[in-house]
């Protein structure tokens, strides 16, 4: 999910720069709402579960593409197995494409155990901006970015929150404890300590994020030691959740899918890095080190380990995460609502 909102700040730039050009998008049909607000994009939703799977589904696909417009230019911003056939299908009927370059080399020696070549590489929307780059259309993605409002959602929003407890003028911070892999998450038996911690600092509303009933019933635990705290994952549309995280002061979270989308609404986030780093190129797209909280290489010569978080630690202790106390996300949780609220 973050890998494909982070294609919206170049989405936006493209059609700002190129009114006259029109994008058909193609994604899985529960990511168009990052989309749907540019103007002059068509996106299609791929049911790659149903009538799009396999080759035959992907031909299906290709055959509904050609029905709706004659492209100049396939432009593959993902780079998988899927994309490649598609890929090949359009260059048989001679429409040219461009392919997105990941950078694997680079990262791979960023993350092996030995001789590591540590350097800043491209962020994931600068290699987006290159593709189109490369297929003819220069363009500079803003950064900071911001979703355009989702107006839609207002009254979904709006009757979610009016059934909520929320003390009038305090900051709302939001809470994303979850990522894809194991390696990426600070441990979850932390969070009840750290919000006694956040709480007793001072007044503020709670919001917990996630998805999936086993990530629910995680926060639903929270929830009951801490009634005060609001309980948002499951309960509202993706517009809605997003337009939530805009109106948030902070969100604390992992490497995950919601830094992006609270980092992508303009929203500051103090993201939690474990084997994974900012330096491969997924950091908070716009900000800075202040939204950074990790284990210094210095210190943890084994950071990182694995670009995704997908790996075994080489250690078995996860100390990049482990290592990391309530105490000081804490103090950097307080820092980023005080420094929002100046």
């Amino acid at each position: 999910m973050g890998d494909v909102a982070l294609l919206a700040p170049v989405v936006q730039a493209f059609t700002q720069r190129y009114p006259d050009v029109g994008i058909t998008l193609v994604t899985r049909a529960k990511f168009a709402v990052f989309f749907e607000q540019f103007p002059n994009v068509r996106i299609i939703g791929a049911d790659f579960d149903g009538q799009h799977k396999g080759f035959m589904g992907l031909a299906r696909l290709f055959n509904e593409l050609r029905q709706l417009a004659s492209f100049t230019v396939v432009v593959d911003a993902h780079q998988n197995l899927r994309s490649g056939v598609l890929k090949s299908l359009f260059r048989f009927v001679g429409v040219p494409s461009v392919t997105i370059d990941k950078g694997r080399a680079e990262k791979k020696a960023l993350i092996r155990k030995e001789n590591k070549v540590r350097r800043q590489l491209r962020h994931s929307v600068e290699r987006y901006a290159q593709i189109f780059e490369t297929a003819g259309f220069p363009l500079q993605p803003a950064r900071p970015f911001q979703f355009p409002p989702f107006s839609s959602a207002e009254d979904e929003l709006r009757t979610f929150l009016n059934s909520q407890t929320i003390i009038s003028d305090t900051p709302w911070l939001g809470i994303a404890p979850f990522a894809q892999h194991e390696q990426k998450m600070w441990p979850f038996g932390r969070f009840a300590p750290l919000l006694e911690k956040v709480l007793a600092d001072q007044p503020c509303t709670i919001f917990l994020f996630g998805g999936g009933s086993v990530e629910i019933a995680q926060l639903e635990t929270l929830r009951q030691q801490f009634p005060q705290v609001i309980l948002a994952a499951g309960k509202l549309s993706m517009a809605a959740e997003l337009l939530l995280i805009s109106q948030l002061t902070g969100m604390l979270c992992m490497d995950s899918g919601n830094m992006h989308l609270a980092a992508l609404s303009g929203v500051p986030v103090l993201s939690i890095w474990g084997a994974t780093h900012p330096d491969a190129g997924f950091g908070p797209w716009g900000q800075g080190d202040e939204a950074i909280l990790q284990i210094s290489t210095d210190v943890l010569t084994c950071r990182p380990c694995s670009v995704f978080g997908n790996k075994p630690c080489w250690r078995g202790d996860l100390a990049c995460l482990n290592d990391i106390s309530v105490e000081v996300v804490a103090k950097r949780v307080r820092e980023m609502l005080n420094a929002r609220r100046q």
